[in-house]
């Protein structure tokens, strides 16, 4: 038996197989885990706490910002900054800030990092747009990229994949909660 009728015969039992096989109908939402258990309602004194001065304003002020956002705190080991770019961390929580104005995004910036520090957060996802809705500026993209750095729970950032939103979104790397220790 030659190799040619081996491989025919090996194909044609595939196709009889996957005969009646319907493919799998693709849609680009983000999929994420739901809100955590824990509850996440902060008073307004605690979201103070992460109100940096100046920089969390909503100052009118927006720069250019580039396609791709990215940054990394000094010290992050590379594996770590490879990984969050390419969307390799799972999505444990995500804030949505279409159509918000820039204190609106601002407040429910703090809102979220309070969240997500008290349910001890550490990848999550900030969808932002890409400025469609405000005359071609990604005004809450430049925010963000200026917002976030500021942030001292936020070890990195980076632009999301296409599957995740694009460059209308960022992967939020967050530092570890604080562990306390127990004496027996």
């Amino acid at each position: 038996m030659s190799n040619d009728s081996t491989k025919n015969e090996e194909e044609s039992l595939f196709l009889d197989e996957m005969g009646d096989v319907t493919p799998i109908k693709s849609n680009n939402k983000i999929s994420h885990k739901k809100k955590p258990n824990k509850p996440l309602m902060q008073t307004a004194r605690e979201i103070e706490n992460y109100a940096i001065d100046d920089v969390f304003s909503g100052a009118e002020m927006v720069e250019e910002c580039p396609n791709v956002l990215s940054f990394a705190r000094t010290g992050l080991q590379h594996n770590v900054l490879k990984k969050l770019r390419q969307g390799k961390n799972p999505i444990e929580y995500s804030l949505d800030l279409h159509g918000f104005t820039i204190d609106q995004a601002r407040q429910a910036l703090l809102e979220f990092l309070a969240e997500c520090e008290t349910a001890n957060l550490r990848n999550v996802i900030i969808i932002h747009g890409q400025g469609n809705g405000s005359k071609g500026k990604a005004v809450i993209k430049a925010m963000l990229n200026r917002w976030l750095p500021q942030a001292e729970m936020v070890l990195a950032f980076h632009s999301a994949l296409p599957r995740d939103g694009g460059n209308g979104a960022v992967y939020v790397l967050l530092k570890k909660p604080k562990t306390t220790e127990v004496e027996f």
